[in-house]
């Protein structure tokens, strides 16, 4: 269960941020649900294949608190660019 804790916390990062940008650029909240944990875990994907860890020691678990915070964040940063390309795709048009 503990390989897929940060697949999890980086949905969660995108869920809570994907529906408030899409919402801030006119969208509707199901866009920016769906574009948030798709984008957080997209997110959590590309910047693991780089290497890139922001906060937190790759080497320690992912259960320490640190690498937590970083599998939010990344997940949050994902689902809110995520969130905001879906926002201006489905603006309401009425």
């Amino acid at each position: 269960m503990e390989q897929y804790l940060p697949l999890i916390l980086s949905a969660i990062g995108g869920t809570v941020l994907g529906p408030i940008i899409s919402k801030l650029t006119g969208g509707s909240g199901t866009g920016g649900i769906i574009g948030g944990i798709l984008g957080g875990i997209a997110a959590h994907y590309g910047l693991d294949a780089a290497n890139v860890q922001v906060l937190g020691d790759a080497a320690a678990g992912a259960t320490s608190p640190m690498n937590i915070i970083n599998s939010l964040l990344e997940g949050g940063v994902g689902g809110g660019v995520v969130g905001l390309i879906a926002g201006m795709l489905m603006k309401s048009k009425g």
